[in-house]
């Protein structure tokens, strides 16, 4: 616990960093080291790093990804992938000897779920005015981390009936139920003290939809918690405990950003049809 603690401080110590510049260039060089590194893991748990050229261009085209939804190449985002998809084929026809179509398959999986879902956090980034695109990613981070959180200690607390034993014997449901109340309640809190201190320190009043808000927070839990069971069947398939050692107590990139490839992409989703935030 005190080496998970140590580790999740150090975390946070980064991301303030990275805040700190989120105008600049670092913010999308972070991004894009996250999804290299993701990729990574992925591929070394499912030892497909040994076909080097496959993994090579799984990750050049994963690096692209975030520069692929610029305006200026958006329009082309359909040929560029089926492109990847074109070269992907090309290496199983040199080296069907050696690969799979199975393995081609989940390279690409790979390929396009991990920097698309972390691309994500660009999009808000660049669509967004800096005072509501900062706290749309704190949410999409926050949704994940929270829920986690909450659910260990409830789980350690009141667990008693399995959720999913075969999968992740540990989870329970009342961690769960833990995990959805403890991001509801951070939610709300997250957000007053937010545009507390926005209005306080740079004059702008922002008015919240804290019903649309409540919604968000539930439906951020469930895809934390599904990202998290999804990260545990490959891991469990793959017969591996963690997918890295990257951060000492939670494991690898995957490790502890598993439920923000769900988290993101639903958060992005919903706030592209509800309103939760208005510049007053």
């Amino acid at each position: 616990m005190k080496q998970r603690i140590i580790s999740s401080v150090i975390g946070l110590g980064v991301l303030a960093l990275v805040l700190a510049f989120y105008e600049t260039a670092v913010f999308n060089i972070t991004i894009i080291v996250l999804i290299l590194l993701a990729v990574y893991e992925l591929f070394k748990a499912a030892k497909l790093t040994e076909h080097r050229p496959l993994f090579l261009l799984c990750l050049v085209f994963s690096a692209l990804v975030p520069l692929l939804q610029t305006k200026h190449l958006g329009g082309q985002l359909a040929v560029i992938c089926g492109a990847y998809a074109f070269l992907l084929f090309l290496n199983l026809i040199r080296y069907h000897n050696t690969l799979r179509i199975e393995q081609v398959s989940l390279a690409f999986f790979f390929g396009l779920m991990v920097p698309f879902s972390f691309s994500v956090m660009q999009l808000v980034h660049d669509r967004y005015e800096m005072s509501v695109s900062i706290l749309y990613l704190l949410m999409m981070l926050g949704g994940a981390w929270l829920t986690d959180t909450g659910a260990y200690f409830s789980g350690r607390m009141f667990g008693k009936h399995k959720m999913a034993p075969q999968i992740s014997p540990h989870k329970t449901v009342e961690g769960a139920i833990g995990g959805i109340l403890c991001n509801l309640v951070c939610y709300y809190l997250l957000t007053w003290l937010y545009i507390t201190a926005v209005g306080y320190f740079f004059q702008i009043a922002i008015q919240v939809n804290y019903l649309a808000l409540g919604i968000l927070a539930l439906l951020a839990s469930a895809a934390g918690i599904l990202g998290d069971l999804t990260a545990s069947v490959i891991k469990r398939q793959c017969g591996i405990k963690d997918f890295g050692s990257i951060m000492p107590g939670h494991g690898g990139v995957m490790d502890r950003f598993d439920s923000v490839l769900f988290v993101a992409p639903t958060v992005f989703v919903y706030i592209q049809y509800v309103e939760l935030f208005t510049l007053v």
